[in-house]
């Protein structure tokens, strides 16, 4: 059962005014309603890992619920041998997992396609990491018995809920999928979906539904909207590829930014690579417009989080284009240019930084 409060704040508000209703950082790009981008840059100088909530980017399809978290309760429905109900009190007496992990819109970097699709013109700036803390997904479905011949998860939000996308039933069973109640060492604020949403570490932010209120076991492919149509790569025929699934590995400069005149000398070169199929094992950055590559510095926080690197440049005068590229532990490699879909999902193209260095 879903008790929705009256909304605290009202998606029509001026930009300025909904970031400080939500708590959120004045620096945020609004993109309309309750969208925000968080630039890369905004990481720098703390050269951290960890995004502070404050500057997490935020995506929103519809509105942002209040949920009374004394009221708040999850169906666990379908094929299953006991169907549940769960208070937030019940999740909170069960084990508890943490994962550092990052999340990505599907249409982050659209506005980098050409042409440049429709939807939330993103540039570089619709990902963060952080560290989220809850009860493993696998637990919750042991506790209801899945039946044997269940195939797909649909999860269901209280902002929406004919907005319902489902996952199969293994990425649901892994140990990282959580049933978040925290973020960051706080209660999962209600601008991420509090008191309680899914994460699917690696998958893009769709799979992640915010606001929970609904699981229900299916014993079939799930075959709703928001999976065989939103949500889904389109080739330039109009052919539906395959549903937005897994990210692929990226890897995006933060410093310096776009067009930045700089000192000739000492520059750092930095940024940040993830990939939803494993850990990055390397990032390679070009000062040179890709003609040569130089391995980067890493710093990690864990194999589902993203990974920050670093170059030192001994920056001669003149104009210069840097180049970043990852590779994961599985060895799949960024692309110089990500295939064009009709809906500009998975940009992992490797992304052009030109700079000016001044004597």
């Amino acid at each position: 059962m879903l008790d929705v409060l009256p909304a605290p704040v009202d998606l029509r508000d001026a930009p300025d005014d909904l970031l400080a209703a939500l708590g959120k950082d004045p620096r945020l790009v609004w993109y309309g309603n309750g969208n925000f981008g968080m630039p890369l840059a905004l990481m720098e100088p703390e050269r951290a890992v960890i995004v502070p909530t404050e500057r997490f980017f935020l995506r929103c399809n519809n509105s942002i619920p209040t949920i009374d978290p004394n009221r708040w309760t999850l169906t666990v429905s379908g094929h299953v041998a006991r169907p549940l109900r769960l208070r937030l009190r019940d999740l909170q007496a069960m084990p508890q997992r943490t994962v550092t992990a990052f999340l990505e819109c599907a249409g982050n970097g659209r506005t980098r396609f050409d042409p440049v699709p429709g939807g939330t013109p993103w540039r570089d700036d619709a990902a963060g990491n952080a560290v989220w803390e809850g009860v493993p997904l696998a637990a919750a479905l042991r506790l209801a018995g899945v039946a044997d011949g269940a195939v797909d998860l649909v999860a269901e939000g209280g902002d929406d809920p004919p907005m319902r996308r489902g996952l199969p039933l293994a990425v649901a069973r892994d140990p990282d999928t959580l049933l978040v109640l925290r973020m960051n060492g706080a209660p999962l604020p209600v601008a991420h979906g509090g008191p309680v949403r899914l994460l699917v570490p690696g998958w893009a932010g769709i799979a992640s539904t915010k606001w929970l209120v609904g699981l229900h076991v299916l014993a079939r492919a799930f075959a709703g909207p928001w999976n065989v149509d939103n949500y889904v790569y389109w080739d330039e025929d109009g052919t539906p590829l395959r549903p937005v699934a897994e990210m692929p590995v990226k890897s995006l400069i933060a410093a310096p930014r776009q067009h930045e005149t700089l000192s000739a000398g000492r520059v750092t070169i930095a940024g940040y690579a993830w990939s939803g199929y494993g850990a990055v094992a390397r990032v390679d950055v070009s000062v040179d417009g890709g003609t040569t590559w130089r391995p980067a510095t890493l710093e990690r926080a864990g194999r589902r989080s993203w990974t920050r690197f670093e170059l030192d440049w001994a920056a001669p005068p003149g104009r210069h284009r840097l180049l970043a590229r990852a590779a994961d532990e599985r060895g799949a490699r960024q692309p110089t240019l990500a295939a064009w879909n009709g809906k500009g999902y998975g940009q992992n193209g490797i992304q052009r930084v030109n700079v000016t260095i001044v004597a």
